[in-house]
Order: C-alpha cells, then sequence, then structure tokens
C-alpha cells in the first residue's frame, strides 16, 4: 500500500495567519456583543486520501483531501478543517505550540465501509448506500481524524484508547431523526434523517454516520448494552452564520435549523443541521425531553478560516474561505461551531 498522505508545511504562517483570522464586526441585535478575540493559531496541516467503495488500497490515483488543523484561543479547542468546508472540534489543542514545527504526518490504521440506511428504510439490503471512511490518528494533538469519501471530517480524543487494527465495527442501533429549516416553527415538512450507530473497536469509539455520508464520532465511555431505543427531541436552536465576506449579521444572513436529541440509548446528544451535518457528545446526567424554559443560543465569536485544496501549497488570495459562528447552547451545556455550508460541530470530548 502507498503512502497515504502528503504531508504539508507552510513557510509564510505569519501571511497565512492574516488570511486565516477574521473578526466579526457587528452583531446582530440579540446576538451578544462582540469581544476582542485571541487569534485563531493555524497549526498543522494534512492532505488526507480516501478510497472509494471497492478500491482495493491507496495509491496515486485515490482521492485526496486538503485538510486544516487550527487552535481557537478563544475556547481552546482544536478545530480541523476539509477543503469541502466540513469541520470537526477536537481536544487537546491547548498546550501545543502553534505552529507545529516540524510537525508529524497522520497515522493511518484502517479503512471502513459502512453502510447507512434512508429514513424509513426497514432493513440493510443490497441497494443500501455504503460510505467508505479511512481512520487516521493525528500524532501532533493525539486525536482520532476520520475522513470518509466525500471529504466529510470527525474527530475526538486519542488518549483514551492507543488504537488496534483488524477488529470489525459492529452495528449498534439506528435511528430516524427530523430537523426542521432555520425559522420553521412546524414539523410538517421536517426532514428525516437515517442515522446508523457504529462500535468501532479500533479505535474505541461509536461511529455516528448519516445516509448522506457525514459521520461524527465520540469515545464509548460506556459499553452500549440493551435494544436500541428511540431518542428524545430536547429543543431546536435557529443559527445564523454569515459567509465570510460578510462583515455584518443582516435580515439576509443565512440562518440554519439545528435540532438536538438525546441518544438514550448511548447517553449522548445528537445534534443534526437541516444540512445533513451531525454533531455528536455526551449528555449530561439528568437530561429531562424536551427542554424546559428553553434559552437562545448565546452568540460568542466569528471567524474566518481558510483551507487549502490538495495539491495547494501555500495560503493565497485564491485559497478557499469560510465564514464561521461559534455559539453557546447553555441548554445542554456545549459550545457549537457552524459554517457558511451548514457544517457543524461540538466537542465530543474534554
Amino acid at each position: 500500500m502507498m503512502s497515504c498522505f502528503r504531508f504539508r508545511l507552510t513557510n509564510l504562517f505569519v501571511s497565512a495567519l492574516v488570511l486565516i483570522l477574521g473578526l466579526a464586526l457587528v452583531p446582530a441585535e440579540g446576538q451578544g456583543q462582540e469581544k476582542k478575540l485571541k487569534e485563531l493559531q493555524w497549526s498543522h496541516a494534512f492532505d488526507l486520501a480516501c478510497r472509494k467503495i471497492g478500491e482495493a488500497d491507496i495509491t496515486k490515483d485515490t482521492k485526496r483531501w486538503g485538510v486544516e488543523a487550527f487552535r481557537d484561543d478563544n475556547t481552546g479547542l482544536g478545530v480541523y478543517f476539509s477543503q469541502t468546508g466540513s469541520m470537526a472540534v477536537g481536544p487537546n489543542f491547548a498546550g501545543l505550540t502553534a505552529p507545529i514545527n516540524p510537525s508529524k504526518g497522520p497515522s493511518w490504521l484502517t479503512g471502513l465501509d459502512l453502510p447507512a440506511r434512508k429514513a424509513g428504510e426497514k432493513e440493510f439490503t443490497k441497494a443500501t448506500k455504503m460510505h467508505a471512511m479511512e481512520v487516521f490518528r493525528d500524532p501532533n494533538a493525539d486525536n482520532w481524524l476520520f475522513i470518509t469519501e466525500q471529504g466529510n471530517l470527525g474527530a475526538t480524543t486519542g488518549k483514551l484508547f492507543p488504537g488496534a487494527s483488524g477488529k470489525n465495527p459492529k452495528w449498534v442501533h439506528s435511528i430516524d431523526l427530523s430537523v426542521r429549516k432555520g425559522g420553521v416553527k412546524e414539523w410538517k415538512d421536517a426532514e428525516k434523517v437515517g442515522i446508523e450507530v457504529y462500535r468501532d473497536a479500533g479505535t474505541g469509539n461509536l461511529i455516528y454516520i448519516t445516509q448522506h455520508g457525514y459521520v461524527a464520532i465520540v469515545p464509548e465511555t460506556t459499553e452500549v448494552k440493551g435494544e436500541g431505543k428511540s431518542p428524545e427531541w430536547l429543543h431546536g436552536l435557529d443559527l445564523s452564520c454569515r459567509r465570510h465576506d460578510e462583515k455584518s449579521f443582516t435580515k439576509d444572513t443565512r440562518k440554519y435549523g439545528v435540532e438536538v436529541y438525546n441518544d438514550i440509548t448511548t447517553g449522548n446528544l445528537i445534534l443534526i443541521c437541516e444540512s445533513g451535518s451531525i454533531a455528536v457528545a455526551p449528555a449530561a446526567s439528568g437530561v429531562k425531553a424536551p427542554t424546559a424554559n428553553v434559552k437562545e443560543p448565546a452568540w460568542t465569536h466569528g471567524l474566518n478560516v481558510r483551507c487549502r485544496a490538495y495539491g495547494e501549497k501555500e495560503f493565497s488570495d485564491k485559497t478557499r474561505a469560510f465564514g464561521v459562528e461559534v455559539f453557546r447552547d447553555d441548554n445542554v451545556g456545549t459550545v457549537l461551531f457552524i459554517n457558511e455550508v451548514g457544517a457543524i460541530a461540538v466537542p465530543s470530548a474534554k
């Protein structure tokens, strides 16, 4: 098998920082007051390969995706960004000296092919959509990093389990979740999304994958036992996100609908955006559904992030940029990142 990544360095970190860092200038009414932001620190970058279904080995022709890693000093969290706009939040960045120089390349563990049924599809069949992904370990931050054949990312801590090869994932249960569009109160036109949950014994994580190939991972700190139960809807959120070139929140700023569920089978929160993107985090004990006296999400800051495409050596004016907003959902005690293409991410571990 050929090398499954091509490690990238940039010698123009100062220039890159200017390109990466974006300040949200004028918050909308009710969004909170802008505070002076700490710098968004570029840390390191990877080119990650992911095979298609039926592609046995990683070769020079295997599809590759550019992935950037940043540290948001406003939250202390690491943010992984794919050239597609997919986003994942990881821990273990607070103590790093960014940029990491020299940084280490990612360690490939295994590839996975996971079927995910459409909402309402009762059985797995030959027609069920299969989704390919590769599993890597980021040795710079000691995190697990999953990437799918569509360039979608999932990340969580790697400190809980060293990793093991040759172990097949085991299906845990399935979920059909409804999600409304931003600003819509009624459920009649809400889209239903099918989600499968797998136990990945190779990394000690649970994998959530949707029928459209969005993925989220979370450590399985307690083994899931018994029959799957339907998740409980907690509350919905309307989250505004500016484009990278949109300085202020206005009436025309894109608003995304996000639903928050308690997956009582696994003890995890599931957040699903109308875009189809999902995020998963451990639920606090005593979560009751539906959420009583729902608090509006608290906007904290906005960022502009640039991510180079595979083969793009340096940051430039042509590098694709994404607007990102960061909120607190005090109803469930989590920080929530959302970007202009509707990708969402939450910390899945401390």
